[in-house]
């Protein structure tokens, strides 16, 4: 007779976040209880109990289970105790080689209350991959559903905001750490690069993101990361949309419900909801860090330090080299020492008077141009703003939104006669088949159909891309009309205007004209590039323009 097995029990439960929400029947204590219960009805012997408490049954990385089957290779236990087969996973593939292989092949028998470990089994785990799958898809439906309607669906709020306390979906701006955030994005305002000025923050001892997250909980944080600033961690920032007050989700997301590496989604999949919360900064500041990033700006200080607001920025209008810096010294009559800054053509600079020309200009000569026209061209947006953004597409060259409109007409023109000559060409080639068609025929007719087709898809694709341009260069100079305006009684030029607002300037050499030196400068703005026509073009009506600001101004 056969020695009766002595068994070495381990018990096995599981409990994840949606089989919680299932009630008490599974949870962590009702298994333990009916599994111990079992255990001290047939009086065998618990060895250890295996939890894992928040755990998707699709991730066999789970603690408490990789624990159990370190104990099953070991023979610490003979005998693995479930209330079912979910609790050991939902992947029937890893569940299956987990009860037919490896729990065999070490000797540990698999007990299920609620089920037989029998031929059955594979079907049973296959219904629970499903059961998962399922679930998965809900989870997913419903985060996306609430990322669209602005709901934040993350873990951490983004650094400077907290959760509301009245809704954990929205953000309420937590102070002391906005006022970090608004530093950062006015140290990038001024020209300064990501590693800059995450070295300016770890000199002051200002603490990282992470470690105010966690300080601000009580709690001591449990993630094997950089407890400083770096120079990513500001890129992130100054490119996160929420400081704007725009929620921007679904980024990342995993591979699957089987496998949860995170992945990077394409921009297009990214879910977006505009306006969710009060920002941070103002979207002056926004656009301005945009245009840094977009240029590489990177300044260029002098010896004492100094960083001119026009450096990188200056080009000479003749051949297009870089302006460049140069300090002036001169020594008086009296002795007295006399300074200078102004620029002069690189090119000159490097090869003389066979290259180019000086263009020597003043600093403070240009501060005073540029930001007279400046003052001058946002005046005539406060004025009269759909006007100027006329102008401007008219300047372009550009089509005006009833030629838009016309293009819209035609392009719909195009494409609804493009199914019917499908649906000809088709017939044509039917009664070419059944012989009531003629072949001449039939060849007239096919090369006339096919080479209108070709031209109507043609002349469609080229309208799309009329409407599209049509509709960015409108989107453009209304932008610019807005960025703007906020200028028109600019007195003080500083790093964030230019960069806000200016592209580049060129700068032309001096000439004479009715016996005054004169010395042109163009301002190329962000957007819409050089609009100085607007200036000659209606001069009158202009100047009309401007003093009607005037008498408004004073009036105020």
């Amino acid at each position: 007779m056969a020695a009766e097995k002595e068994h070495k029990v381990g018990i096995y439960v599981r409990l994840s976040n949606e089989d919680a929400r299932a009630g008490e029947s599974v949870s962590i204590e009702n298994q333990k209880l009916i599994l111990t219960k079992h255990v001290k009805e047939n009086g065998w012997e618990l060895i250890d109990t295996y939890i894992d408490d928040g755990f998707s049954g699709t991730n066999q990385n789970r603690p408490a289970l990789q624990k159990m089957l370190a104990d099953v290779r070991s023979k610490r236990i003979n005998t693995l105790l479930i209330k079912d087969l979910s609790r050991l996973g939902r992947n029937y593939l890893e569940v299956g080689n987990l009860a037919e292989v490896l729990l065999p092949e070490h000797g540990c028998e698999l007990i299920s209350l609620n089920e037989k470990v029998d031929e059955m089994m594979v079907f049973r785990n296959w219904l629970n991959e499903q059961h998962s799958k399922d679930t998965s898809k809900k989870v997913r439906a419903v985060k996306r559903m609430c990322a669209k309607d602005g709901k934040f669906i993350g873990s951490m709020p983004p650094f400077g905001f907290c959760r509301d306390p009245e809704n954990k979906h929205r953000f309420v701006i937590d102070e002391p750490a906005a006022a970090i955030v608004r530093k950062i994005f006015q140290l990038r305002a001024e020209g300064k690069g990501y590693k800059t000025i995450s070295y300016h923050l770890n000199e002051a001892g200002i603490i990282s993101p992470n470690e105010y997250f966690y300080q601000q909980k009580n709690s001591q944080n449990p993630r094997a990361t950089l407890r400083s600033w770096s120079d990513a961690t500001i890129r992130l920032l100054l490119n996160n949309e929420v400081y704007i007050g725009n929620m921007v989700q679904g980024k990342s997301g995993t591979v699957s419900y089987k496998n949860s590496k995170l992945i990077k989604k394409a921009k297009e999949d990214w879910i977006r909801s505009d306006g969710t919360h009060e920002g941070i900064i103002p979207l002056e500041l926004w656009e301005c860090t945009r245009k840094i990033g977009e240029k590489r700006y990177q300044p260029r200080p002098q010896k004492n330090g100094d960083v001119s607001i026009f450096s990188g920025i200056l080009v000479c209008a003749d051949c297009g080299y870089k302006m460049r810096l140069h300090n002036k010294r001169r020594t008086r009559a009296d002795g007295s020492l006399y300074g200078r800054t102004c620029f002069i053509c690189g090119s000159y600079a490097r090869c003389g008077k066979t290259a180019c020309t000086t263009h020597l200009i003043g600093e403070n000569d240009l501060m005073a141009i540029v930001a007279e026209q400046i003052r001058s061209h946002a005046q005539m947006v406060q004025c009269d703003e759909e006007r100027i953004v006329r102008e401007i597409l008219r300047q372009q060259n550009d089509e005006t939104e009833t030629e838009r409109a016309n293009f819209q007409s035609e392009l719909k023109s195009h494409k609804n006669r493009l199914p019917m000559l499908n649906r000809l060409i088709e017939k044509l080639y039917e009664d070419r088949l059944v012989g009531t068609v003629p072949e001449t025929v039939f060849r007239n007719l096919i090369q006339k159909y096919e080479q209108e087709r070709v031209e109507r898809q043609n002349a469609a694709q080229a309208l799309e891309k009329k409407i599209r341009s049509v509709k960015q260069n409108t989107n453009n100079a209304t932008r610019w009309a807005g960025l703007i305006k906020p200028y028109a009684r600019l007195e003080t030029l500083d790093a964030q205007t230019i960069v806000l607002l200016v592209d580049r300037i060129a700068i032309g050499d001096t000439y004479t004209l009715q016996g005054k030196k004169t010395q042109d400068v163009k301002i190329i703005y962000n957007y819409v590039g050089d609009i100085d026509g607007l200036c000659a073009v209606g001069e009158s009506e202009n100047e009309d323009m401007r003093n009607a600001f005037v008498k408004e101004a004073m009036r105020v």
